[in-house]
């Protein structure tokens, strides 16, 4: 590696890591004045706020706003480089505009690696602690109520409640349908289902069981049975942020159940597990825009790079969230809508690449 190698990697992670501390710092104090009236409430120690919140807070929000402000952070040490004419003494010298990504593309890559790692195994597990964490002494009671709440929770058999509460672990209104071949051969009713810690099984109350025997319609009543039903509150506690909290490997094993009992809203989990790898190579495409707009030398210099570089920063991020609804709300494969942005991108970086100053 040469010295002017060491020079623009040295300033590639050494600028990275400054913004990335300077935003964490901005946005803990952001996060901190939301909450502190329900850590206050809920009197929730300086120790504990640290320690089993911020510290798994800070990996998150990395993982969310890393990979753009890589494009801020090359924008901004390049677009002084190229300000001081350090660019140009470097093409003057014999070498090429693409040797002189060789460094850039090394920082990228020890970035990449580490969002990589983080974003399917580190992550998800300080996601679960914070999450946690939120449930304890943020969450109100209220928000693990769902209404109107349906499951496919094995082939052909479907449970319904009018709403159910995780924090009880019961639900009202409860219906559970078994189907066998297009046609409904069994179906209860009752008033409430409650999960019984003790024996590990489901009780329902003032039931109504109604089943299909050949001809024969089976009619069952009473107030109050003991169910072997196969499912369990863990089955019904999937909330938008449980995806979140798995590892790469827990959400493979996780979508292979969802797919072998029927499950429906499979798209947001295979988004999360593409999302994961897309998001990490990012970076390299990112990095390579923000080198060719920012090497160029203008007028307005370093500001208008970063006004360009946070613009395109949020068009990537808009382009992400509209591929992501085609996913979840229509055929689009999780896998390209996910990939999506890159794509883009990076035919936009290869454009910028050519139309840099060599």
């Amino acid at each position: 590696m040469k010295k002017i190698d060491r020079y623009i990697l040295v300033k590639f992670l050494g600028t990275f890591v400054f913004i990335m501390a300077l935003l964490l710092g901005i946005t803990i104090v952001i996060d901190l004045s939301e909450k502190i009236d329900s850590l206050v409430d809920n009197h929730a120690t300086v120790g504990v706020v640290v320690f089993d919140y911020f510290i798994y807070f800070i990996p998150y929000i990395t993982s969310l706003i890393g990979p753009f402000f890589v494009l801020v952070s090359v924008i901004f040490f390049t677009s002084q480089l190229a300000s001081r004419s350090e660019i140009i003494a470097i093409l003057n010298s014999g070498t090429s505009f693409y040797r002189m990504l060789y460094p850039y593309m090394m920082g990228a890559t020890i970035v990449a690696g580490i969002f990589y790692i983080g974003n399917h195994y580190f992550v998800p597990y300080a996601n679960a602690k914070r999450i946690q964490f939120e449930r304890i002494y943020v969450s109100k009671p209220h928000n693990n109520l769902r209404y109107s709440f349906h499951r496919t929770v094995s082939p052909g058999t479907i449970v319904y409640m009018e709403n159910y509460s995780s924090f009880e672990a019961s639900g009202y209104k409860f219906s559970i349908d078994r189907f066998e071949k297009g046609k409904l051969v069994y179906k209860l009713r009752a008033e409430r289902a409650d999960w019984d810690s003790t024996h590990k099984h489901w009780k329902v109350s003032n039931y109504y069981i109604r089943e299909l025997k050949g001809d024969k319609h089976i009619i069952t009543k009473g107030a109050m049975l003991d169910t072997a039903f196969v499912f369990t509150p863990s089955d019904f506690s999937m909330t938008e942020h449980f995806k979140d909290a798995m590892t790469t490997p827990q959400l493979k094993e996780h979508i292979a159940m969802m797919y072998a009992s029927g499950q429906p809203d499979i798209e947001f989990y295979e988004v999360e597990r593409f999302r994961r790898t897309s998001s990490a190579f990012s970076i390299y495409i990112l990095t390579l825009i923000g080198v060719s707009v920012a090497s160029r030398k203008m007028r307005g210099g370093l500001g208008w790079h970063l006004v360009l570089g946070i613009g395109l920063s949020a068009l990537y991020e808009i382009v992400m969230k509209f591929s992501i609804t085609f996913a979840t709300n229509s055929n689009l494969p999780p896998v390209i809508a996910v990939w999506i942005p890159n794509l883009i991108f990076g035919l936009a970086a290869v454009y910028l690449i050519k139309k840099a100053p060599k």
